[in-house]
């Protein structure tokens, strides 16, 4: 019994421990990761990650990107699997999606500034993560897609709420294209509200036959 109680232990402490070293690490390669993508020329509340899924799967372009985008993702989606699994990119752009981007996937120089800090740091964080991944030390990571579209409402609503108070605090001088962006916002709202009313009535339909 005795043993059975210690070996409980050691397995919850293994996980806790377990837990907090991913979040340290996922907090510390993304901090590694804004700080390139800032070298390479882009916004420094984007991670370069968020910034090639974004080029890859959300630029709006009616064009692939240029390859060395394509390969980049690769690259770095290979690098970070054994903590994010398959898709590292298009993730952190999820996560990122509220963030200005830009659309610089043609500047050459900008290719080059990217190359330069994707490839080595890759090679090092791979090693370092297959390693720990080998040993059962870290593992992909299960992703809560309800918990992470609560989050990003609460966040838009948090946004929104900001914008309220400032246009009650403040004297703000309106145009069309402030009633245009506030007319686009409410149909992006009603469209995520709508959808997930049409996911739950199907879910109801579906239980009830």
């Amino acid at each position: 019994m005795e043993r059975l109680f210690s070996l409980q232990l050691f397995i919850s402490l293994y996980l806790k421990v377990k837990h907090r070293f991913m979040r340290y690490l996922n907090n510390f390669f993304v901090s590694i990761d804004q700080l390139g993508n800032v070298l390479a020329g882009g916004n420094p509340d984007n991670t370069i990650s968020s910034r090639v899924g974004y080029y890859n799967k959300h630029s709006g372009l009616n064009e692939k990107a240029p390859w060395q985008w394509r390969v980049f993702e690769k690259i770095i989606n290979f690098t970070f699997y054994p903590i994010d699994g398959e898709d590292h990119c298009h993730e952190a752009f999820h996560n990122d999606a509220g963030e200005e981007f830009d659309n610089k996937t043609k500047n050459v120089l900008v290719a080059i500034l990217a190359a330069l800090i994707i490839i080595p740091s890759c090679l090092l964080i791979s090693i370092l993560l297959y390693t720990l991944y080998a040993f059962g030390v870290v593992s992909p990571k299960y992703i809560d897609r309800n918990k992470n579209i609560k989050k990003r409402l609460n966040l838009a609503q948090a946004k929104l709420d900001g914008t309220l108070h400032e246009l009650n605090e403040h004297k703000v001088y309106i145009d069309e294209e402030l009633k245009e962006a506030s007319a686009k916002t409410i149909e992006t709202a009603q469209n995520v509200h709508n959808k997930i009313n049409g996911m739950l009535n199907l879910r109801e339909r579906l239980k009830n036959q």
